[in-house]
């Protein structure tokens, strides 16, 4: 382990699982950071691969303080918040072994929180791009269609003294959030260490609570600023346990199914009908467009028409839904026996 900084201004949380192969890309995105008070968290999740000998191997080529640890394998979630039960920075900065930053990420972020002290969570904008032939796949996660994410669309102002940043100021942020998420990934970004004295990450989800972390914290009434420079390079590469895009109906039907448990669990957050409304929408369009029809392509024709009836008790003035529950029921009678 390298010596140790026992009041860095940032702890960086890096979970592992089976990564080595992309260690040298982590300790290049490390290294080439301007900003340098802090420390490394690596929390190896149970690797098999060599990554705990790479680590031995080459913790001395790091020039930040690093701290390993080991432990059995409980998930990305998990590990997260281990590193954060070891971290004594004053502010948290997540990535993944297998994305990078610019080398402003740290620093630029770092100059907003600690001159504004009333925001909690300051964010930039994530490119995506192919990991074999680093070629551009999508330029900005802050746009959608050409046109700017929904979730931008709330009112904001200038931060204070930085001109390339705004701060949302509106009360639909938690409403906004649920509908459209929030595009601050959290590996884009730098958040205020005590927030996760309110709320830590769900260790019982394998993917996808980075997106119901941030909705939760939203509609708790933290503060959001963010900036439309880029602050992370997304590796897409066939090793990604979140990819979902064509997938098989089987992980399609699981991540559907994680959906609904996490727009679910937002129910006992939601301060007003526009919240609840919003979450009653989201469910409705996930059993209907996502479960229901991984299990329509599974030949699951009876689970897929009990997905349908789901999306039309959520949404009950949908006509689309009432049609897809039509033809689902259609189906079930055709097909009386599945498979």
């Amino acid at each position: 382990m390298s010596a140790h900084n026992d009041s860095p201004k940032i702890s960086v949380i890096v979970p592992l699982f089976n990564r080595k192969k992309f260690l040298p890309q982590l300790l290049s995105t490390i290294e080439k950071q301007s900003f340098r008070d802090m420390e490394l968290i690596l929390v190896d999740d149970g690797s098999e691969d060599g990554t705990e000998q790479w680590i031995s191997e080459n913790i001395d080529t790091f020039t930040v303080p690093v701290m390993y640890r080991r432990q059995n394998n409980g998930g990305p979630y998990a590990a997260r918040n281990t590193g954060l039960s070891l971290a004594k920075g004053e502010y948290i900065a997540f990535q993944d072994s297998d994305d990078e930053w610019p080398e402003y990420h740290l620093d630029s972020l770092y100059k907003v929180m600690s001159k504004n002290s009333d925001i909690d969570w300051v964010f930039g904008s994530l490119v995506r791009i192919d990991h074999q032939t680093r070629e551009v796949k999508e330029r900005s996660n802050l746009v959608r269609n050409n046109n700017k994410h929904p979730f931008l669309e709330l009112d904001s102002k200038p931060v204070n003294n930085f001109e390339k940043f705004s701060v949302f100021n509106d009360k639909r942020m938690g409403e906004f959030a649920i509908k459209y998420s929030v595009p601050g990934s959290t590996q884009c970004a730098l958040i205020r260490k005590k927030v996760f004295e309110a709320e830590t990450f769900d260790e019982t989800y394998r993917t996808a609570y980075d997106r119901f972390f941030a909705i939760r914290l939203a509609m708790m009434g933290y503060t959001f600023a963010y900036t439309e420079t880029t602050h992370q390079i997304y590796h897409i590469h066939d090793e990604h346990i979140s990819l979902v895009a064509n997938s098989s109906p089987e992980k399609l039907k699981r991540s559907a199914q994680t959906m609904i448990r996490g727009y679910s669990g937002l129910r006992e957050l939601a301060k007003n009908s526009f919240e609840k409304k919003a979450i009653d929408e989201r469910l409705a369009h996930v059993y209907a467009w996502e479960l229901s029809m991984s299990c329509q392509e599974m030949r699951e024709y009876k689970q897929a028409a009990v997905a349908m009836m789901k999306a039309v008790k959520y949404c009950p003035k949908n006509y689309l839904f009432w049609r897809s529950l039509i033809a689902s029921f259609l189906r079930v009678i055709k097909h009386p026996i599945e498979k």
